[in-house]
């Protein structure tokens, strides 16, 4: 891939981020930050080709599933990071355990149900399917907006980049939710307290 392609796909990146963490604490879900946990990161990069096997079919039928549900499993990753580092982190394909119980297409019932304990038909459920659909509707338009060739390696890399920033947000909104936040920490030291 030649250097241009890259800074073109690493500015992409950069902007939709922005652009969905904007969106995002605009309605609440965040608070002008993304949260980031780099263990998580690092287990996007060993499950994005198993996700990528089963959502890039998908584009052509149901383009705004396929971005979303990487944001579901951000979400999943979330709950179980928070829950358990230590069991969840010996797992290698995070994709795999979300997906294998429902599938694919019922993955968002699944962590919304399963890991984030919501019953499908309550008002918190459908708070949640809202905020992914319009996160991924959002981004399905930026997509476009590139007029990237259908099918073609940009096309690949541009949805490879999406999704990927789709887990982080998932992993941000359910860290938020469940009450992770930044504080700036003071580096002074007061003398007087040294005592």
């Amino acid at each position: 891939m030649e250097d241009t392609q890259k800074e073109f796909l690493a500015d992409y990146e950069r902007r939709l981020r922005e652009m969905l963490v904007g969106n995002l604490s605009s309605t609440g879900k965040l608070d002008g930050q993304l949260l980031t946990v780099e263990e998580l990161n690092e287990k996007w990069h060993a499950a994005a080709p198993s996700y990528m096997a089963d959502a890039v079919p998908q584009i052509a039928r149901y383009p705004l599933a396929a971005v979303a549900w990487a944001m579901y499993v951000g979400m999943g990753a979330a709950v179980l990071w928070d829950k358990d580092w230590n069991q969840y982190s010996q797992t290698e394909d995070w994709y795999a355990m979300l997906s294998s119980p429902r599938g694919f297409d019922a993955l968002d019932e699944y962590v919304t149900e399963v890991l984030l304990a919501m019953p499908l038909d309550s008002d918190r459920a459908r708070t949640v399917e809202e905020c992914v659909r319009s996160t991924a509707e959002s981004a399905l338009a930026m997509i476009r907006k590139e007029r990237i060739e259908a099918q073609s390696a940009m096309a690949f890399h541009i949805f490879a980049r999406t999704v990927k920033v789709m887990f982080e947000v998932g992993v941000a909104v359910e860290l938020h939710r469940i009450g992770y936040r930044y504080v700036k920490v003071k580096t002074e030291i007061d003398p007087s307290q040294l005592s």
